[in-house]
């Protein structure tokens, strides 16, 4: 499966995860291109130099940019040349889905060990564990109402559908 099968917003969905929305139009001028300057990257993009180079260095961060440095003979400092990665994409995709299902697995199970010994605000500015209730006397540290026991039936079910459905996800 190539990566032109990938569809674009799922691409910009990764990117903008590991990057933030700011790099989007970084990655879209690097497409198809190789060893752009990181000052032509920032003219054509319309943002500061220095944005530039943070974003591109989160994106190296991730393998979707590599660079290399040129020493400019007029000016004397360095220069970064960068090239977007696009089979970085693909292998990202499955690193970010891996992390996902494993922090909602973790999530799950805490939330199944503890079934019926969760407590909330009725103001819902916190919940908490049935020992962290305890240490606060069963009142809510934000606001002071008395916290009650929270069904978490809910909870669980919904962690079910969300890792049932990033499972099936190719």
């Amino acid at each position: 499966m190539g990566v032109s099968r990938l569809s674009k917003n799922r691409v910009e969905e990764t990117i903008n995860t590991v990057a933030g929305q700011e790099a989007l139009p970084i990655v879209k001028y690097l497409k198809g291109k190789k060893n752009v300057s990181e000052f032509i990257i920032a003219q054509k993009t319309k943002l500061e130099v220095n944005k530039v180079r943070n974003m591109l260095y989160k994106l190296q961060n991730f393998n979707l940019v590599s660079y290399f440095r040129k020493k400019d003979r007029q000016k004397g400092w360095y220069i970064s040349y960068w090239t977007f990665n696009p089979s970085g994409i693909r292998h990202l995709i499955g690193r970010l889905k891996t992390q996902k299902l494993q922090e909602l697995k973790e999530r799950l199970a805490q939330e199944e060990a503890n079934q019926g010994n969760y407590f909330l605000c009725p103001n819902v500015c916190i919940r908490m564990d049935f020992s962290t209730a305890t240490e606060q006397s069963f009142r809510c540290p934000e606001c002071g109402n008395m916290v009650n026991q929270h069904d978490n039936l809910k909870t669980i079910e919904r962690l079910r559908q969300q890792i049932s459905q990033i499972e099936a996800v190719a």
